[in-house]
This record gives structure tokens, C-alpha cells and sequence, in this order.
């Protein structure tokens, strides 16, 4: 595997021209990680350093979002599509172009592999007090578990390294998923009992973690070939765990959805995990145009807004990429509905009980630039601009608005959704940016405790306790309930299910880089695969249709192929081991 060697070398000689916030994490300049240098207290550090950068290249780009969210029941393809992960074209799909899953298997076997290091010469390190190596050595562990945990789920069997590699080696074949998720969860494990339960520093690894990975592993690993009978018990312990001891951690759910993704709060007390970025652009990518580190999730769900009257691109309302647009059954998952699915909302107060979607979706544009794009001069800057009301309004409203003064604005129903214009998950809204274009500066959020409730539901459903489930359901819908109006979004036991639990997961955790993964684990009632069945079902994955404003879908049904609950390995990783590392079927 040359490919990891190589990227290992330039990501440490990047490390080398680095210097970090203080506020985050200290790096000091070094050149390359060698095992002499991993024995000391600076290599130890710089090692460390390098695994955490790795972060900040696995989440955050498009690689990221195309193959966590595209091609699934929450988003249908953007105007521009990405080696066809949004509707597995099979022209395009391949393991030469699948250009995102390349970079995904490099960056994860580049950070093992510097974790190995420190893992494997770190302990006889020089210099460096013992709780300061043990808490390092800890911190390290999760992070390969996390890399080890992305890998297994995207590309099944791996190869599983766990000794430093420092030199060109094409000897690697794929181990078996139940020997990688038994690294997985060694390395969990062993972490818990060292690690420290709070960070020193935003962005420090902590026990809380662990114990959030732990869960969602052996959940995870419940519907995996390697699973095992105690696979749902472990994973409620251990997310019952951390639910039950959050304070222990400084852990606790944010009273107001909004602000779950509140900009300057991506350290706050829900959050468990995330990866930095900060304004030096020494650190992070920051200009928004050299690619490798950045956080660019605020241009991939956001519609053209640009292109349309009164409007000009400008920062707070964000670079419009619009890669993924939302796909019908996720703007309607936020209505409340009845046990048998019937709506308790109409009109306007559709979405209105379940604060989510007006609180992470943005419906209304305001005018920042009257007369552009063929619009009025007469607009008033901060008038209303652009409107998605997410139903289908009347022809005496819609009259209305076209006579409205001083100037009109433009209306897209759901019948008028497209590729280009559509409502925009504003979670990632960046207002703290140098430039129109430039990338963001917020951390990105990888694992927060709202997830740890769903884990626990999920495992204690499969344990056959709905009650249970019910009550974990329940403390996240009740959240984000209206005020004098969380009593309804509360369900009975009855009502649990695996499609339940899949819509809330959705609903809650939209655009968190967890979507494809959480269908691909899971199965119908009827052992059917979640992915293949919900993206098969047009109610889910809208098909590819021209409207009146543009087309709106994908062929994502058409499309999908039985193998593609697997992503294909990189043909570069096929060919540097002469076939010794396989492909997936299908690819």
C-alpha cells in the first residue's frame, strides 16, 4: 500500500509548516515521523497533531457530504453530481472515478497509519510526563477506531493495520469485518479506561467519545456479518452510559434546537466530538479555492439563491453550491402526523409543531440587492425575496403576491422544486467568513448527544423494550417540540419501529454526515436492505421529472444495484497490491 506510506510522509511535512491556535491543539515544527522521533515527547505531540488533522480532511467536504448524504431518502441530486453517488450511475460509479471514496480510504489509512506509530513507540517516549502519554495514547485510540469504524461501513472487509509502516509495502489483503470491528472496539475500550472525561482543549478527544462510538459500533455491527447475540446490549449499556452520566462529562441537550447548530456554538454542551478549523490559513483552508482541509458543508445544500430577482451572492446567506437538494419525504417528515400517518397539520401551520424544519431550513430569502437579476429597483432591501411555503398555494394568493408592492417575489411550491432552487439546510450557515467564496471557519460536529438518545431507542428496540425506546424517542421530539406544544410530538410504544426510528434519526440529524450509513446498516421488517428499499421507492427517492421551473430528482431509483450497499475500492489500491487487495462485487 505505497499510497499510505506517501500520503503519511506529505501529511506530516504539512504538519511540519504548521502552526495551531493555542486555543485547539499545539503543533511544533518537525519534520518526519520516524521511529526514533515518535520516541520522544515532540514526536509524540506531532503524531497526535497529525491524527487530529486528519479530521479536518475527512468531514467538512464534498467528498464528505456526497458520501454520507447523497443518494438517499433525505437528499436527490443538486445541479451538479459527484462520480455518481446521487443516483449510482454506473458510467460514473466506478472505482476509478469514485474520486471521494479514494480520498476517504487514503486520509483514514494515512491517519491509522500515524496513529500506529504513536501506538507502537509513543510508550517508550522521553520527556513526557506519564499521564500526559497515557491521555495522548488514549485520545489516539479512539481516533483509529473512528477511522477503522469509516472504513468498515463504507467498504466492508479492509485491510487492518495496526503496526507503523515506514517504508513502500504492496503486502496488504482485506480482513474479514469481524476482525476489524474487534480492533474497533479494543481500541474502545481499552481508551475508556484511561481517557480523560472532559477535553483540556475544544476538539480533545474524551471518554464521552468512546462511550458514544462504542454504542454506535456494536449497533452497527448488530446487522453486519460480523454480528454478534450481544451486540444490542452493549450498545444500550453503553449509550445508556453516557446518557445517564452526561453531566460527569459537561454533556447536555441544547433547550432550543436552534441552537444545536447556533454558529460559535459548535463546542457547546451537546456536542461529544468535532473536527477544528479555525481563521489561520496556515491551519485551515480558508480561501475557498485550495482544496485539502477545508469546511466547505455551507455551499453544498444551499439553492442558487444568486440567480434569482433582487438577489446577489453575498456572506450571510452563503456560497450556493447546491450539490443536494431535500427530497420531498424529508420536508414532509417534519409534519406531525398520526399513528396511522394521517397529518394533524394543514395551510400554514404545516412544520409548525415540530420546530425543526423552520429552525434548520431556510424558506424565505430577503431582498439584499433590489434590481439585480431582472428585478425591481423599487424592492426594499429586506423585504421578503424568495419563498419555498412547502405546500401549494392558492391561485388568489398567488395573484396576490404577483401584485404585491413594492415589488413582488418569487414563489416555488413543492410542484416547483429543482436541481438549483429549493429550501436550504442551514446548518452549516457560515457568517464568519473572510470572503463571498471563501470556505468556513466553524468546527464541523461529528458526534453529538441528541445521536446517543437515537442509539438507545434503536438497541432497546431490537431488545424488544418499545417503552424504553419510546422514552429515549420521546426526550428528542419533546425538544424540539413547539412551546406549549411538546406534549404532541410525543409517541406511545406501539408506535416504535425501525421506520420510526429511521425518520427521527433523519429528522434530527439531517446533513450530519450519517444519512447513507444509517440506511445501508438497517433492515425492513422483512430483512430487506434499507437503502436498496427506500431508494427504490419514489415516495423516498423522487424520480428525475421537468416542472415548470426546471427538473427536480434523480434517477436514483432506476439506478441502484444490490451492490451498491458497498462503496468500491480505489482501483489504485487494487492495483498497487497486484489484486491482493480485491474489489467489491459489482464494481
Amino acid at each position: 500500500m505505497k499510497k499510505i506510506v506517501l500520503s503519511l510522509l506529505s501529511a506530516v511535512l504539512l504538519v511540519s509548516a504548521t502552526s495551531c491556535n493555542k486555543d485547539i491543539l499545539d503543533e511544533n515544527a518537525l519534520s518526519v515521523l520516524t521511529p526514533s522521533l515518535l520516541q520522544t515527547s515532540q514526536g509524540v505531540e506531532a503524531g497526535v497533531t497529525g491524527a487530529y488533522s486528519g479530521l479536518r480532511q475527512l468531514y467538512g467536504n464534498e467528498g464528505d457530504a456526497f458520501a454520507t448524504e447523497a443518494g438517499t431518502d433525505a437528499f436527490t441530486s443538486g445541479i451538479q453530481s459527484n462520480s455518481g453517488l446521487n443516483d449510482y450511475d454506473n458510467n460514473a460509479l466506478t472505482p476509478l472515478n469514485d474520486g471521494a471514496h479514494g480520498y476517504r480510504w487514503s486520509i483514514c489509512y494515512t491517519q491509522i497509519n500515524t496513529i500506529n506509530g504513536v501506538l507502537q513507540y509513543g510508550p517508550n517516549a522521553q520527556g513526557i510526563t506519564p499521564a500526559r502519554l497515557t491521555q495522548l495514547l488514549a485520545e489516539v485510540k479512539v481516533m483509529r477506531a473512528n477511522y477503522y469504524f469509516t472504513l468498515v461501513q463504507d467498504f466492508g472487509d479492509v485491510p487492518l493495520q495496526i503496526t507503523f509502516v515506514d517504508s513502500p509495502s504492496k503486502d496488504f489483503t482485506r480482513a474479514p469485518q469481524a476482525d476489524v470491528y474487534a480492533q474497533i472496539i479494543k481500541d474502545l475500550t481499552e481508551a475508556l479506561a484511561t481517557i480523560a472525561d472532559k477535553s483540556a482543549q475544544p476538539g480533545r478527544i474524551t471518554r464521552a467519545a468512546a462511550l458514544h462510538l462504542l454504542a454506535k459500533v456494536y449497533l452497527t455491527r448488530a446487522t453486519s456479518p460480523a454480528k454478534q447475540p450481544t451486540d444490542y446490549t452493549l450498545a444500550a449499556q453503553y449509550a445508556k452510559e453516557l446518557i445517564d452520566n452526561q453531566g460527569r462529562y459537561g454533556l447536555g441537550l441544547e433547550a432550543d434546537v436552534a441552537d444545536v447548530h447556533r454558529e460559535g456554538n459548535e463546542n457547546g454542551k451537546e456536542v461529544i466530538m468535532n473536527a477544528q478549523f479555525n481563521g489561520d490559513a496556515t491551519f485551515s483552508r480558508i480561501d475557498g479555492s485550495t482544496y485539502g482541509g477545508e469546511n466547505a458543508m455551507n455551499f453544498f445544500f444551499r439553492s442558487q439563491y444568486d440567480q434569482l430577482p433582487n438577489m446577489n451572492r453575498d456572506i450571510n446567506n452563503g456560497r450556493p453550491f447546491a450539490r443536494l437538494a431535500p427530497t420531498f419525504f424529508l420536508i414532509n417528515s417534519y409534519i406531525l402526523r398520526d399513528a396511522a400517518g394521517n397529518a394533524l397539520e394543514s395551510g400554514p401551520t404545516l412544520r409548525t409543531t415540530d420546530t425543526r424544519y423552520n429552525k434548520w431550513f431556510t424558506s424565505v430569502y430577503r431582498v439584499n440587492t433590489p434590481g439585480a437579476n431582472g428585478g425591481s429597483t423599487a424592492a426594499v432591501v429586506g423585504d421578503t425575496s424568495i419563498w419555498y411555503p412547502g405546500r401549494e398555494l392558492s391561485a388568489a394568493k398567488l395573484a396576490q403576491i404577483a401584485a404585491r408592492k413594492p415589488a413582488p417575489y418569487r414563489v416555488f411550491q413543492p410542484s416547483q422544486l429543482t436541481t438549483q432552487f429549493f429550501p436550504t439546510m442551514n446548518k452549516y450557515d457560515s457568517r464568519a467568513r473572510t470572503s463571498v467564496n471563501g470556505f468556513s471557519i466553524r468546527p464541523v460536529i461529528v458526534y453529538r448527544l441528541a445521536e446517543t438518545y437515537l442509539i438507545a431507542a434503536e438497541a432497546y428496540f431490537y431488545l424488544g423494550n418499545s417503552a424504553q425506546a419510546a422514552t429515549y424517542l420521546n426526550v428528542v421530539r419533546e425538544r424540539a417540540g413547539a412551546t406549549g406544544q411538546k406534549q404532541l410530538m410525543d409517541i406511545t410504544a406501539s408506535r416504535v419501529n425501525i421506520d420510526f426510528i429511521l425518520d427521527e434519526r433523519l429528522r434530527e440529524l439531517v446533513g450530519e454526515q450519517t444519512r447513507w450509513q444509517d440506511l445501508k446498516r438497517t433492515t425492513t421488517a422483512s430483512g430487506a436492505s434499507q437503502l436498496l428499499t427506500r431508494v427504490r421507492n419514489t415516495n423516498y427517492a423522487p424520480p428525475l421529472v421537468k416542472n415548470s421551473a426546471g427538473v427536480y430528482g434523480s434517477n436514483a431509483a432506476i439506478n441502484i444495484r444490490d451492490f451498491h450497499v458497498l462503496r468500491p475500492v480505489p482501483q489504485t489500491e487494487v492495483d498497487r497490491t497486484s489484486g491482493k487487495i480485491t474489489q467489491n462485487p459489482g464494481y
